[in-house]
């Protein structure tokens, strides 16, 4: 039963066709009694069996044909015989099998001749079922790899979200850190300085004031205290913008990266830093799985309008010449959000992400 379920119907009656035939030869052969009769069916079977096993050997049914038209002059019942080889001809879509019936038109009567054409039209309907099976079949393994690669398209977008999400609160966090540390952290420093500096022009004899002037001070550099402890802890530990860049250059272990950058950096937001990490990652990935390359090359060039990240190694010869998985999800996600990712194969190997630079955003970065 685990053998039939792994064979499409279409083959199932192919072998039931080819059984049943080889049983009615076989009962002729019984009914003849002559050697050679016994041997020409032998001889076919183990032919049969020979293209189950290897299907690409399907023109071997034109030696079927041959041997039963040889046959023919010493066992009568040898052009029946001829009959499986053509049926199988057009089954395996070996139509050139068919030049067989003009044997059978030449030298036998029209009984033959319906017999043969029977076999061939069941020939080619078992053959064009076949056919259709298998267009079934490999229509369903494209909707499976569609379907796995969405998945995977849309894990990583869900690491993604969840990248950027962080990357937005590390942000904010070091945004609001500036903002304290360059503002109200300066303005309170200032302050303290001036007071320390007119705790000199009070009178000694006006000790009761002086002790609330010290106990102010006093509290004051608390409080500037408290504020360099806040503005410390909210400065991110992990690198982000050019600095984690840098900092995915300086761990790769392979070899030498020189990673160089051009423009205001500033007006990249977060969603596209994660995006340009995710590209350096994968891009080094590659170099390290199949460059074996000696020199990486980093380019992070940002204009107005747009940021584009180029990364190239000098191990074209052994590097894929196609996008794997990572870098097609990579290139799908670069689409939604409006850019592009290109792989060069020319004197180096090179790979190209380029994304715009939307002014809205690069105004609510900075509000």
């Amino acid at each position: 039963m685990n053998f039939l379920t792994n064979i499409s119907k279409s083959e199932i009656s192919f072998l039931i066709c080819k059984v049943a035939g080889f049983g009615l030869m076989f009962a002729i052969w019984l009914f003849d009694g002559e050697m050679i009769g016994f041997f020409l069916l032998l001889f076919l079977a183990l032919m049969s069996l020979l293209r189950w096993h290897f299907p690409k050997l399907e023109a071997t049914v034109v030696i079927d044909c041959i041997a039963c038209i040889i046959m023919a002059g010493f066992w009568e019942y040898a052009v029946y015989a001829m009959t499986l080889a053509i049926f199988e001809g057009m089954y395996r879509k070996f139509y050139w099998v068919a030049l067989g019936l003009i044997y059978t038109f030449v030298n036998f009567d029209l009984y033959t001749t319906i017999l043969m054409t029977l076999v061939v039209a069941c020939g080619i309907f078992l053959g064009e079922w076949s056919k259709e099976h298998e267009q079934k079949l490999s229509l369903r393994d494209a909707e499976v790899s569609k379907y796995y690669k969405l998945e995977s398209l849309q894990s990583d977008l869900m690491a993604s979200l969840i990248q950027v999400e962080k990357m937005t609160k590390v942000n904010e966090r070091s945004r609001i850190s500036r903002e304290i540390h360059d503002n109200a952290g300066h303005e309170i420093v200032a302050a303290y300085i001036s007071l320390q500096t007119a705790r000199k022009m009070f009178e000694e004899e006006d000790a009761e004031i002086l002790e609330l002037y010290d106990a102010a001070l006093q509290r004051l550099n608390g409080g500037a205290n408290k504020i360099r402890e806040a503005v410390h802890n909210l400065q991110a530990v992990t690198p982000i913008g050019v600095e984690g860049l840098i900092d995915i250059c300086r761990r790769f272990p392979t070899c030498p990266v020189d990673f160089r950058s051009y423009g205001d950096s500033s007006k990249i937001p977060v969603y596209v830093w994660n995006m340009l990490e995710s590209c350096l990652n994968e891009s080094l990935t590659n170099v390290a799985k199949h460059a074996y390359a000696h020199r990486v090359a980093v380019e992070l060039d940002v204009t107005q309008h747009i940021v584009r990240l180029s990364v190239e190694n000098d191990g074209i010869d052994k590097a894929p010449k196609i996008m794997g998985n990572g870098l097609n999800n990579l290139r799908h996600r670069t689409i939604a959000i409006g850019g592009n990712l290109t792989v060069d194969a020319g004197e180096v190997f090179r790979i190209i992400c380029v994304i715009p630079i939307q002014e809205e955003n690069y105004e609510l970065i900075n509000s």
